[in-house]
């Protein structure tokens, strides 16, 4: 790796200066179990090295830290119900001593994330506007295709609420009456109607993987932080699709009402319809995703603490969260 290269120092900085476990160690395991040459992956998340390997590069192998381990369980039921999105995944033990790294390998995924097929949209050499409509429609529609679960789980109400309530004693003022509304009326995302389904959690632009010739989804990764919540806690990923935040602020796109609205259209036609009692409830749970999304930082990469003013996540709460 050419030691320019700024892939170079977010692997080094992940390995630190006294690791337990070297990189060389995990590059001659990768190979071991899949064979082929390695090659780090573009995009490296804060808490694993990941690379590629195997014939023809094919294969994902995945070093996780202690904390942050693939829920097995979460990801074969991600697989059952989104099986053209989810891929296979294997786990192979333990990798080091006193703070071990799991290793997964996986099959790699076609397209890349929506990250990088969002720049390459819009570098002039992207496609013509009219292509670039199409594409993100096919984007939204393929978002918007639940696999609903019935009542699978204990309600999470409790917790749930003890982050919002946290969130209300600790956030700026200017979200008070947003919260307080939301805590409110969260007892709707737990009415007997309404469906719990698997939720990702973290839905990021990262993590979704696009056709960057046809906008379809390929596949979705990072399955870590997956459990089953309310339909519509994740909606905060949709304004990823419909626009972006830089320096100046949130910009949507200038065709982001049909995006929208395309998106629902095909949601509504995958379960049959939505009463306007679970309209409200969509509305509430969205809220509390935004909140539960950019109302927390990570310390150390684990623990959660809620944002403060300084923290750039608050933009985001400003442009969705004054008003529900």
């Amino acid at each position: 790796m050419d030691p320019n290269d700024p892939l170079h120092e977010v692997v080094n900085a992940f390995f630190g200066p006294q690791p337990t476990v070297t990189r060389k160690q995990c590059d001659d395991l990768a190979v071991s179990l899949v064979g082929g040459i390695v090659i780090p992956t573009a995009i490296q998340g804060a808490f694993s090295y990941t690379v590629m390997a195997g014939p023809n590069l094919t294969r994902i192998v995945q070093f996780r830290v202690h904390d942050s381990v693939l829920n097995m369980m979460a990801v074969s039921l991600a697989q059952m119900i989104h099986p053209q999105l989810v891929p296979a995944c294997t786990y192979h033990g333990k990798l080091g001593g006193s703070s071990p790294f799991s290793v997964y390998v996986m099959e790699k995924l076609c397209g890349f994330s929506w990250f990088r097929v969002r720049s390459l949209w819009n570098l002039p050499t992207g496609p013509p506007p009219m292509n670039l409509v199409s594409r993100r429609r096919n984007t939204a529609v393929d978002l918007a295709r639940p696999a609903v679960l019935s009542n699978a789980v204990e309600a999470t109400y409790h917790d749930l609420m003890q982050k919002l309530e946290l969130l209300s004693q600790t956030l700026p003022s200017r979200f008070t009456d947003s919260l307080r509304r939301i805590r409110a009326e969260l007892p709707l995302l737990f009415a007997p109607t309404y469906p719990l389904v698997l939720s990702h959690g973290d839905l990021s632009e990262f993590n979704i993987y696009v056709d960057v010739n046809t906008g379809h989804l390929t596949g979705i990764i990072d399955w870590a932080e997956a459990c089953i919540l309310p339909f519509g806690i994740s909606l905060w990923s949709l304004e990823n699709i419909l626009g972006h935040m830089d320096a100046r602020g949130w910009h949507y796109y200038d065709n982001h009402h049909m995006l929208g609205d395309l998106f629902w259209q095909t949601y509504e036609e995958a379960v049959g319809g939505v009463s306007e009692a679970d309209r409200q409830a969509i509305r509430v749970a969205r809220m509390v995703g935004f909140f539960l999304r950019y109302g927390f930082v990570r310390e150390n990469g684990v623990r959660l603490l809620p944002a403060k003013e300084s923290d750039s996540r608050l933009r985001y709460l400003d442009t969705f969260c004054m008003t529900i």
